[in-house]
């Protein structure tokens, strides 16, 4: 009976003492609203009514030779407006714990375009070296920091990589300057284009491997660069043996300082749809094989206190034997194209501006597609406004209390 007696006081201890340690909560709701209008000179490869733009379709004559993809067309939408939280936790093993959510408003798909879909859902663990982060959130090769700057839904795509999926992710820092990344994907929304002609995150299902990446970064006060890998393994058709496998590469640079922001990177590598840029795989005797691409973008930018000039370029080869009829992916019948994005941002207060872009997009299709290149002018107008709130909120058993940071 005194045993029992000197568990339970024992027990009332310790959770009393658990209960009186103070308990710290943070909370950051953020997002941004942004409505954006565009105009076209040509019918363009599109998605997401039109504010995910590629490149131009290919010409399609008419019996008087005229172009009936040259139409002028437009349209303006908000679905690119978001919001998200962050969540600090107490510290747990030595972490600090930040999770974070986020979405918008443009769906899954076209289909279901203005229903939210999730873009950010993770958990982050950070020591003083190491950083494990679980969940879902930005593929490797879509480095946070390489952003190009632009308001346009597409990021850069097809040239820039664009993508998230389900992730572990283990960030070793063994210098101040030296970052060592190693990622296990796994596909979902945008996954790999597959055999039937749509998207289809069960080719990654059906191989047993996660997408692979390592990715060796450096950074100083002005200087942000890195080079990286991935391998990818797909089972196109589960009820065959054959599996693709591909490789692919990059490196990247940033230099910025007060008003100055250069960025650029280089792509190359094979079967990247996944990545919203072009390219696929061919079979041909029972076996697949990925097409190549390589890919090449620049975005600079001046501030000039409430007005920022900028300016995005680049360009993509797509290369494989094209006498393959058994194509699976996106723009298999693109040789090359290029873009020239020049822009401006006029700034009303930090969370507040407007961005006029003139985007000049060119392509060259396969010959037995369409002999001529083609172009498209599209201009933009959007406004951003961002918001940002922080909560810290502390209690103990006795004492509770809540400040706005």
């Amino acid at each position: 009976m005194k045993k029992k007696i000197f568990l339970g006081l024992s027990l009332v201890c310790l959770f009393s003492n658990l209960f009186s340690q103070e308990k710290k909560f943070g909370f950051e709701f953020y997002g941004w609203v942004s409505p954006q209008y565009f105009i076209n000179s040509h019918e363009i490869v599109e998605a997401r009514d039109g504010q995910l733009s590629l490149y131009p379709k290919p010409a399609a004559y008419d019996e008087n030779g005229k172009d009936k993809n040259q139409n002028t067309n437009q349209n303006f939408s908000a679905a690119a407006s978001r919001f998200g939280a962050r969540i600090f936790l107490n510290d747990i093993l030595g972490a600090k714990v930040v999770g974070n959510l986020e979405t918008d408003f443009t769906g899954q798909s076209d289909a279901n375009m203005h229903l939210l879909r999730l873009r950010q859902a993770n958990v982050k663990m950070s020591w003083k070296k190491v950083s494990l982060t679980m969940g879902h959130g930005w593929s490797a090769f879509c480095v946070p920091e390489m952003m190009p700057a632009m308001q346009d839904l597409n990021n850069g795509a097809p040239f820039h990589p664009f993508s998230r999926l389900n992730h572990i992710r283990l960030d070793y820092s063994p210098l101040k300057i030296l970052n060592i990344v190693a990622t296990a994907g796994w596909q979902r929304d945008y996954a790999s284009i597959g055999i039937s002609g749509g998207r289809d995150y069960r080719q990654q299902s059906f191989a047993s491997i996660p997408e692979l990446n390592l990715q060796l970064q450096v950074k100083t006060t002005n200087l942000f660069a890195g080079v990286g890998a991935e391998y990818k393994e797909l089972k196109p058709n589960k009820d065959k043996d054959a599996i693709l496998s591909s490789l692919a590469y990059t490196a990247f640079l940033n230099y910025k300082n007060q008003d100055f922001n250069f960025k650029l990177q280089a792509i190359s590598g094979g079967n990247l749809n996944d990545y919203c840029m072009i390219g696929g795989f061919y079979e041909f005797n029972g076996n697949y094989t990925p097409t190549t691409i390589n890919s090449l973008w620049c975005d600079v930018s001046y501030s000039l206190g409430r007005i920022t000039p900028a300016l995005f370029i680049a360009g993509a080869t797509h290369d494989f034997d094209r006498t393959h009829i058994n194509t699976y992916g996106s723009g298999m019948s693109v040789e090359n194209l290029y873009r020239i994005a020049p822009r401006v941002d006029f700034f009303l207060n930090k969370d507040l501006f407007f961005t006029l872009t003139l985007e000049y997009t060119n392509v060259k299709y396969e010959d037995r597609v369409c002999q001529d290149r083609i172009g498209n002018y599209r201009l933009g107008v959007s406004l951003l406004y961002k918001f940002s709130s922080k909560w810290k909120y502390t209690f103990t058993n006795t004492k509770q209390q809540v400040t706005t940071l």
